[in-house]
């Protein structure tokens, strides 16, 4: 596998306006390097999905600029394909073939050696826990393996760099452990990966580094851990229904639900101590508030 010298991507002012007027990206920019997994984390509608696929060529950015492995998007798009794997959120293996001729057959089709499609396709599908089932037929396969499948076509293909866009959703327990792990080694190998998901447990887990967006915009960047340390409070109380106190920094309502912070664990014990014939829960803050932070509290908070 080779490895490119530069940045992996750089995205520049990265903008997306759809037929209609709808805009799916307003100004994204952020950079990834080699050996790096960054993830883009967003609600629905933020601009995640489009911006990979701009990224991946498989749409034109209406303005700004991004470079992959040091190819301009849209001059170079052919040269940016030679280098990319994509497994897109909604994508699926041929369910006529088995795990074993869906990856070696993909490898094939870009340009593999059959000798060495069938060397590539047993490492990755071992890796994946797929071994057992490499003669199954994919109507056979569960929801999750059909997408560990797909997973590692895109892993094997030994491309310098990887879009993935929620490779783990609909996967169980004991398959996401397998895919983060073969990503991880994807990136130990120097290449690097951009990864899209709604789990903030799994970005704070596996990622290098975050890029939050909001709206079409970049509201934060930064590694997982250095975004929880920079927020203003450092404990939070998960209660149900309308209980609150004035000790709190700040308060945000989601779905019934009140999140209550704090700057310390003595006052969040103090306003918990309060409250009568409540139900709470105190525990340090993690990804998932500065998540809260950036894209509902606006960076503020009140």
């Amino acid at each position: 596998m080779v490895v490119l010298g530069g940045e992996a991507i750089v995205a520049e002012g990265l903008a997306k306006l759809y037929p209609g007027g709808v805009w799916g990206v307003r100004g994204v920019s952020f950079t990834s390097g080699y050996g790096e997994l960054v993830t883009l984390l967003g609600p629905n509608g933020s601009g995640k999905t489009t911006t990979i696929n701009m990224l991946a060529t498989l749409i034109k950015p209406t303005s700004g600029r991004a470079l992959v492995g040091g190819f301009d998007v849209v001059r170079e798009a052919w040269s940016v394909r030679r280098i990319v794997a994509v497994m897109p959120q909604d994508g699926r293996p041929d369910l006529n073939w088995t795990p074993m001729e869906a990856v070696k057959w993909y490898l094939v089709a870009r340009g593999f050696s059959v000798a060495t499609a069938d060397r590539e396709a047993r490492v990755w599908l071992e890796r994946l826990g797929l071994w057992d089932v490499r003669g199954r037929s994919g109507w056979e396969l569960s929801g999750g393996q059909r997408k560990r499948v797909l997973a590692a076509m895109v892993l094997a293909t030994g491309a310098p760099v990887l879009f993935l866009d929620e490779p783990t959703s609909d996967v169980d327990v004991e398959g996401k452990y397998s895919i983060w792990s073969s990503i991880r080694e994807a990136v130990r190998e120097g290449r690097s990966v951009l990864y899209t998901t709604h789990d903030m447990r799994e970005a704070e887990r596996i990622a290098d580094r975050v890029v939050m967006v909001k709206e079409g915009r970049v509201v934060a960047v930064g590694a997982p851990g250095r975004l929880i340390e920079s927020l203003p409070f450092n404990y939070k109380m998960v209660v149900s229904g309308n209980a609150s106190c004035s000790s709190r920094t700040a308060l945000v309502e989601l779905g019934g639900t009140r999140i209550l912070y704090f700057k310390g664990r003595s006052e969040a014990l103090a306003c918990l101590a309060e409250m009568e014939g409540v139900t709470a829960t105190v525990e340090p803050v993690s990804l998932e508030d500065a998540y809260i932070y950036h894209t509902i509290l606006g960076g503020g908070v009140g």
